[in-house]
């Protein structure tokens, strides 16, 4: 496999601005928590299978969206790639008086499984929480778009600090097996660069984190023989995968490298 290394598509960056959540919802406050969570996550899954995605937008808060538009746009495509009429309501915990949790089965992202939902009473409506509002999530996901198919992809980053995660903008797909990582990381010459490094998968209800994740310690430049070499495994056929970059180092790191999928 020939790739030129490190010419790069897309770099990670952290993308300020205002998150969007709605703020209207046909389900209203009532005695039963749990059959108002188990309502309106029933109605989400209604509209998302009908293809009303704007109506869908009004039953959650999501915050990883810096417009309705590219909301609506990406329930559409979390639509392509879920099967909403799969969904099947199996229970309802609760937290407190607006707090519930609720189970669910069915096909996310191409696999079926047992996920969660947290439902949370909002001025006497019940939304369903989905993602979150980190800063590295709003990046990665509110970039222009590109998704790759190819068998390699590039990343950078700089200056990442100790301890936050986030995820490569590129997104890509694979027909399962390893995913591997060719890349180059520095912290300085005082320190050693220390991160880990994941595949995570942007599905409707948020990140979900696959296989291990593997840590890459030392200082490596981008020369063709100093750079370090890994496989990410565990990560099933699918698409809409990311790498997931944690710096452990004291010191910000930059680092980039090529993701090779089969």
């Amino acid at each position: 496999m020939k790739a030129k290394f490190l010419v790069p598509l897309l770099s990670l960056s952290i993308i300020g601005g205002a998150a969007f959540f709605s703020n209207t919802s046909t389900i209203h406050a009532t005695e039963d928590p749990q059959g108002a969570a188990k309502l309106v996550v029933q109605e989400f899954f209604d509209a998302m299978s009908e293809e009303k995605f704007a109506e869908a937008t009004e039953l959650v808060v999501d915050l990883r969206y810096q417009s309705k538009e590219k909301q609506i746009a990406k329930y559409e495509h979390y639509n392509s790639v879920s099967d909403f009429e799969s969904m099947k309501i199996v229970d309802a915990s609760l937290k407190d008086e607006a707090n519930v949790v609720v189970t669910f089965e069915g096909n996310v992202s191409g696999i079926d499984s047992k996920n969660e939902i947290y439902v949370k009473e909002i001025d006497e409506e019940w939304k369903l929480i989905l993602g979150d509002d980190d800063p590295a999530t709003i990046a990665a996901l509110n970039a222009p778009e590109f998704t790759t198919q190819a068998m390699v992809d590039y990343y950078s980053f700089t200056g990442f600090n100790y301890g936050r995660a986030h995820y490569t903008i590129n997104s890509f797909s694979t027909l399962g097996n390893a995913v591997n990582l060719i890349g180059w990381q520095y912290a300085g010459t005082q320190y050693h660069a220390d991160v880990t490094y994941q595949v995570a998968q942007d599905s409707f209800l948020g990140w979900k984190t696959l296989g291990k994740s593997e840590p890459v310690y030392g200082n490596y430049s981008s020369a063709a023989g100093d750079r370090f070499s890994i496989s990410l495994t565990g990560v099933p056929a699918g698409s809409d995968y990311h790498i997931r970059i944690v710096n452990w180092a004291p010191v910000p790191v930059d680092g980039a490298g090529n993701v090779y999928t089969n």
